[in-house]
């Protein structure tokens, strides 16, 4: 056990000015072998602290919840607010760790973890380690670009945490959940109520709220909802048919209930959006009964 903790690797960058305002970014990384006093306390500070832990144990205190961390795990610290880390005295740990910022980091981690604590294990085979290495000699030869490169980096990584959090290696569903989503697909129109959804995939409604929850991170009328809208956006743009039409084929209620729904995801009323993606629409178009 070592007496005094070592920073076997400790890497900073200072992004373009402004580049956090559009992309990601990577401030500090490194590599701490912790001695059993090591501790880190702060009311708050910029971005976003990832720790992954390599060997040992240690805390991490967060969104008001203080979590163990052993070997193979990893914990968001969520800087915005009064947070901790620090190495369990008995098993000092050695972790790899690094802190991002960008446009708005803290929605990032809600997206990826929800309301639970930002904690994940990592199955074997799928751990992080090479991703920091790449991450390290990113930093270490600081290559015209950088900036570009840090936030694809960055991105990669989330990615990963997605991916360990649902349980999957790839974009693979568990079977029922496929079958679901499969059916609501080919069939946008229908209303798709619990029931209708517990025959497509044949578990029980609570079991489906679950699957798309860890797996898609939003409830199936939300799913429902964002597929319908780009079916209609497909439909606006192929075809001259009224609004009320293209409503009823994507499964709205009315064209009122379409319309809000396209104006609150899309920023604009769906009249606007076609004139302005479509222009003078050319001769020859298709008509809506052969899209459908």
């Amino acid at each position: 056990m070592t007496t005094k903790t070592t920073f076997l690797e400790s890497l900073h960058y200072v992004p373009e000015a402004g580049w956090t305002r559009s992309a990601l970014t990577v401030l500090r990384a490194g590599k701490v072998a912790a001695a059993p006093d090591y501790r880190v306390a702060r009311t708050a500070h910029q971005g976003q602290d990832i720790i992954y832990c390599l060997a040992g144990n240690g805390f991490v205190e967060t969104l008001g919840q203080r979590v163990a961390v052993g070997p193979g795990q990893l914990a968001w610290i969520a800087n915005e607010a009064p947070h901790a880390h620090e190495a369990d005295p008995e098993a000092p740990w050695t972790v790899l760790w690094f802190r991002f910022d960008g446009p708005n980091p803290a929605a990032l981690r809600e997206k990826l973890f929800g309301d639970g604590f930002p904690h994940v294990a990592f199955a074997d085979g799928t751990h992080p380690g090479p991703w920091f290495e790449k991450l390290f000699a990113a930093l270490r030869r600081r290559d015209p670009g950088l900036d570009l490169r840090l936030n694809h980096l960055v991105a990669e990584f989330l990615t990963m945490i997605d991916h360990a959090v649902a349980g999957t290696a790839a974009h693979d569903f568990p079977a029922p959940l496929a079958a679901a989503l499969g059916a609501m697909r080919a069939n946008l129109g229908l209303s798709w109520s619990a029931a209708d959804l517990s025959g497509a995939s044949g578990l029980g409604q609570s079991q489906m709220r679950r699957l798309f929850q860890k797996h898609l991170r939003t409830s199936p009328r939300q799913w429902l909802i964002r597929e319908r809208l780009m079916q209609a956006q497909s439909l606006l743009l192929e075809n001259d048919a009224p609004l009320a039409e293209i409503a009823d084929l994507c499964g709205f209620c009315d064209v009122y209930h379409f319309g809000r729904e396209f104006k609150r995801s899309v920023g604009i009323a769906p009249a606007a959006w076609r004139k302005s993606e479509v222009g003078a629409r050319p001769a020859g178009k298709i008509s809506v009964a052969e899209v459908a």
